[in-house]
């Protein structure tokens, strides 16, 4: 007759196998006894000896064979120590569980990777777990601070805040640095975005780290931007040229709005109704309009010239960006381009020529290296995909953990 078992290894150090039942509830249950003699005292750090009993068994899940629930049944054994005021016991601790934990170590590991880019109710509903049961195993493995040992530099950091709930102003703040090898290795997640706050965070950055950091990225807060240069006074400030260049179209945009009413206003229906889906073509750049778009345009500026204006000027501060200028050749450029447009005086560009004269310098330093934030712009997609999936994380810590736990989950809690 053939035989249809097969052997697994337990794969747990430090034990042999007493019995292998399966439960009236239907899971398996393995009882194993330690086949280590001795632990160190957990008052004095002396290594025992003397044997003295058993605590009461427990029983912790384990790893699932074929989707079947497992359980290690273990009786820790306890030794006293003849030195110590009371000779008071201690509990043998082995490898694979953490004491006063109520799983293996190996389950806990599993039960993350699951984790990784799923939330906390699926998981428990899948392994018919409770919700605190995950975070538990979350709280023993992932930390809420970041572990600076693990960097020999930080050249550049990544400045950047995110609103937790849609329509609030709740702000968190992001700190990133990018990696060598790709990717985004995540700093901090402060809960406000107050100049002390970041001031704080910066602070605690151990000194010899600190003064690796060369380049700040972020954008035209001013709580940010104090922040680093008050604590990294040798580093380069960059406001990234995508936050600039966000607030130039917007600029350009507001042009086409208000031409586009009065077009309404003053144009037959069949003539405005010609030139109504220029929209879309009047925030393309050149390169990328198509013929039937060209033309589109064309006949729309025939019919403001404002909005051609408008329309050149954002396209001759893109080019600026686009060309190898070093900090200083970008000023005197972005400086006469600034004057063209007052002689043009378009008055929804009057806020932008402000906000240049005020962040001229940080904005000339992204020619430096060319240097963006897109890395940091990158990471809040991916939490905002995070807020999505877990309904909402309105606690910085906890949204730390996902991120590193997303980041960084199969590749720290592999089983090999």
């Amino acid at each position: 007759m053939m035989d249809n078992s097969i052997q697994i290894p337990l794969d747990l150090p430090d034990v042999r196998v007493l019995e292998v039942s399966k439960t009236e509830e239907g899971f398996w249950l393995i009882q194993v006894e330690s086949t280590l003699s001795g632990t160190s005292c957990r008052k004095c750090g002396r290594e025992l000896t003397a044997f003295h009993g058993f605590d009461q068994p427990i029983r912790l899940p384990h790893l699932p064979v074929f989707e079947q629930p497992v359980f290690v049944e273990l009786r820790p054994k306890r030794y006293q120590c003849p030195d110590c005021k009371g000779k008071p016991t201690t509990t043998q601790r082995l490898s694979w569980h953490e004491l006063r934990s109520p799983n293996t170590k190996p389950y806990e590991k599993w039960l993350l990777r699951f984790l990784v880019n799923s939330t906390v109710v699926d998981i428990a509903n899948k392994l018919g777990i409770t919700e605190s049961t995950v975070t538990g195993v979350l709280d023993r493995w992932v930390k809420t601070k970041v572990n600076w040992e693990q960097f020999p530099r930080i050249e550049i950091l990544g400045i950047d805040e995110i609103a937790l709930k849609r329509g609030h102003r709740d702000y968190v703040v992001l700190i990133t640095t990018p990696l060598k090898e790709q990717g985004v290795e995540v700093l901090a997640v402060l809960p406000d975005r107050k100049k002390e706050t970041v001031a704080k965070f910066l602070v605690s950055i151990p000194i010899k780290l600190r003064k690796t950091i060369e380049r700040v990225c972020t954008d035209m807060y001013l709580g940010f931007v104090n922040a680093a240069r008050e604590q990294l006074p040798f580093a380069h400030i960059i406001i990234d040229r995508f936050h600039v260049a966000r607030a130039y179209r917007h600029c350009a945009d507001r042009v086409r709005r208000v031409e586009l009413k009065l077009l309404k206003q003053n144009l037959s229906k069949k003539d405005y109704a010609q030139i109504k889906g220029a929209m879309w073509a009047f925030r393309k750049s050149p390169e990328q309009l198509n013929d039937d778009e060209w033309e589109l345009l064309q006949s729309l500026f025939a019919y403001s010239p404002k909005m051609k204006e408008a329309y050149i000027l954002r396209e001759e501060l893109t080019e600026i960006f686009e060309r190898k200028y070093n900090p200083k050749g970008a000023k005197c450029a972005i400086r006469a381009w600034c004057k063209r447009v007052r002689s043009c005086q378009i008055s929804q560009f009057t806020s932008f020529l402000n906000t240049i004269e005020t962040w001229l310098e940080p904005i000339a330093n992204y020619f430096l290296e060319r240097l963006t934030s897109s890395f940091v712009e990158g990471f809040n997609n991916r939490v905002k995909v995070l807020k999505r999936r877990c309904y909402g994380i309105f606690d910085a810590d906890r949204l730390f953990q996902r991120l590193t736990l997303d980041l960084h989950g199969y590749e720290r809690f592999s089983l090999t």
